[in-house]
């Protein structure tokens, strides 16, 4: 793991000492610099779930990537700059069927100073900023929405709203329980191939900027201001998607549609 490098792709320059300050700097720092993004799976090309792998796609490509690949990556520089850092077990809610879905779905990381635990999670699109405080069960309210955690003996509710949104809904679950890398690759494999999965059947690139958040997908282009304002850029075509990639994302690759297989 090369810090210097990650630093210099998430324009970070601060402090590295492991304390709470440098914990919110750079997880706001990598927010702001790495998309979260499931492109690969559109080239289409595979996701490994391997720290040399991670670091090499985003560090060195200047990429994104989506939660195994983003939480994998900060976990090893979290641990690497000396934090208490586990990775957890999280099932996303999806309200439409009341459903969890498949185990180890998602991955985020508890993060433990002085004493204090925090909720860390650079994977899950338009969310928290700032790492969350466990053992507050008050909203908390940041630049990016209001949030929420609750729990029913070990096991960990999260509440979101991000800005834009009218209320808060539960977004996930998640477990105290220590994980290694290599136990979400069954999940991560059923992400990137399962048509049931919605990483299958769209293209998504989506990041904080320093005016609030941009999120491209397959017909339109949605800015949203962190005072919640919303604007829409219909795409016209193939070209056009690339396009916008390029510009708002720099990211320069060529993916296909969901519907045409490879």
């Amino acid at each position: 793991m090369n810090l210097e490098r990650y630093f210099e792709r998430i324009g970070y320059t601060g402090d590295t000492t492991p304390t709470i300050d440098t914990l919110k700097a750079i997880h706001q720092a990598h927010l702001r610099h790495v998309p979260f993004e499931n492109l690969n799976i559109h080239i289409p090309r595979p996701i490994i779930l391997d720290e040399t792998a991670l670091y090499e796609k985003i560090v060195h490509e200047q990429r994104g990537g989506f939660c195994f690949e983003q939480n994998g990556l900060f976990y090893a520089v979290l641990e690497t700059l000396g934090y208490a850092v586990q990775r957890l077990e999280a099932n996303v809610y999806h309200a439409d069927e009341d459903d969890f879905g498949i185990s180890m779905n998602h991955m985020c990381l508890l993060v433990t100073i002085d004493g204090v635990r925090y909720l860390a999670d650079v994977g899950f699109g338009a969310s928290f900023i700032d790492p969350l405080d466990l053992d507050n069960r008050a909203v908390q309210v940041q630049d990016s929405g209001q949030f929420k955690v609750r729990f029913e003996g070990d096991t960990g509710y999260f509440y979101s709203q991000p800005i834009g949104d009218d209320e808060m809904n539960l977004a996930y679950r998640f477990f105290l329980e220590a994980h290694d890398l290599a136990d979400y690759e069954t999940a991560c494999q059923y992400m990137q191939t399962s048509p049931k999965t919605h990483f299958t059947q769209k293209r998504l690139c989506s990041q904080w900027m320093p005016e609030g958040r941009v999120t491209l997908s397959e017909n339109k282009l949605i800015s949203t201001t962190w005072q919640g304002a919303r604007t829409e850029i219909p795409i016209s075509d193939e070209n056009h998607f690339h396009q916008l990639l390029a510009d708002y994302f720099s990211i320069n690759i060529k993916t296909r549609p969901p519907h045409r297989k490879p």
